[in-house]
């Protein structure tokens, strides 16, 4: 193996193993002991949502506790570490969500909605509904991406419809008002037809782009599918014949192969995507797939710091072909015993993004997680629910 530049040469001639169970042990123990749920002057915490910060690695314990409900870690359940990194959060001065910051690094979004789901509180969800009206406003410079702007929004309000369905009668004043939202969110989503910008770019992948808005708009109205085919196939078209995709559209440079940008995000958005389109648009969708499958597989071990965003546990949810001997092949790259000789965890120790959940460990304990609880490949914060 050849350390190169961007990636980890994947030339091994027999399959590496790692015990998943004992890795997701090891991880929730760094995320704790070095990334307490306390505000001290040494932990710099960023408060960024889902995506980075307390509050995510709250929703880290949370999705968690669903895979493994009677695990117990430090003689404390996975809900008691989710209360305890929620509460850190809940110090921290809100500000309402805007057109340009409703997406999944938003924090009052993030942790309002989880806050809601836990203490399975309908009222929260009334609250996070009543930033419709500002961040639905057509009159203002908007972001329709999942990171920053209303895909990420969808998320949040289907968040809050998993409490509505156990708590609600469908017919509730919180359950209309709640549709409402969503129905409304999608319909300005819509009115900005394609290209959609970012930052004066038109994006393609799951965090900045277009794979990522379908995906939000799909999972939470599957209906509005045969509404957006084209949109998709316009993305599929734009394939390298290496298997990855551009991260921009007019874009000749085929080397970003990560969740936010290329094949492994769009695999990832692919799978979920696949049963609500048509027979024709399938078979394209499943070409391309295994296109992308084997791009991540040759270049997908990144040599940044393993994290969700981009490195090799975000890369990793992408693999689609091989099973589960390929899978725990790919993530023996980000095992302790890894982390520590390649001085991954020693850089990480001067980060301060390193326990976030899209940015450090807590995604690494996210995937190790979905190995050991026998879950399918979804990514938390993204296509989860």
């Amino acid at each position: 193996m050849a350390t190169l530049k961007r990636f980890i040469a994947n030339a091994d001639e027999t399959f590496r193993t790692v015990d998943a169970n004992k890795e997701l042990l090891a991880s929730l123990y760094r995320i704790t002991t070095h990334y307490p749920p306390v505000h001290t002057c040494s932990t710099g915490w960023k408060f960024e949502g889902f995506y980075n910060g307390p509050t995510s690695i709250a929703y880290l314990f949370y999705r968690l506790s669903q895979i493994f409900p009677d695990m117990e870690f430090k003689q404390q359940s996975l809900l008691d570490w989710a209360e305890a990194y929620l509460a850190l959060g809940a110090r921290r001065t809100k500000k309402d969500p805007s057109p340009n910051n409703c997406g999944i690094t938003n924090e009052t979004l993030a942790h309002l909605s989880l806050t809601a789901v836990m203490k399975r509180d309908i009222n929260i969800v009334r609250q996070i509904c009543s930033f419709a009206a500002y961040v639905n406003n057509l009159q203002l410079t908007s972001s329709d991406e999942w990171m920053y702007g209303r895909a990420g929004y969808l998320y949040f309000l289907r968040l809050c419809e998993t409490l509505i369905k156990e708590t609600q009668n469908p017919e509730s004043s919180t359950a209309t008002l709640l549709d409402k939202t969503v129905d409304n969110t999608i319909t300005r989503i819509l009115a900005n037809p394609p290209p959609h910008y970012w930052h004066g770019k038109d994006y393609h992948g799951a965090a900045h782009g277009t794979i990522g808005m379908i995906t939000q708009l799909v999972l939470t109205r599957p209906s509005i599918a045969v509404a957006l085919h084209l949109m998709l196939e316009l993305v599929l078209i734009r394939q390298f014949a290496s298997g990855n995709f551009p991260a921009t559209e007019g874009s000749h440079v085929d080397f970003l192969v990560q969740f936010c940008h290329g094949a492994p995000g769009i695999n990832i958005a692919l799978r979920s995507l696949l049963p609500h389109f048509s027979e024709k648009v399938r078979a394209k969708m499943e070409a391309a797939m295994k296109s992308a499958d084997e791009e991540v597989w040759r270049r997908g071990l990144l040599s940044k710091n393993p994290c969700l965003c981009h490195g090799i546990p975000g890369n990793a949810l992408a693999l689609t072909e091989g099973g589960q001997e390929r899978l725990l092949h790919f993530l023996s790259w980000m095992g302790t015993e890894e982390l520590e000789s390649r001085g991954w965890l020693a850089q990480e120790a001067r980060d301060g993004e390193a326990a976030g959940l899209f940015t450090g460990e807590a995604g690494r304990a996210w995937v190790w997680g979905v190995v050991a609880g026998g879950w399918p490949r979804v990514l938390i914060g993204f296509n989860d629910i």
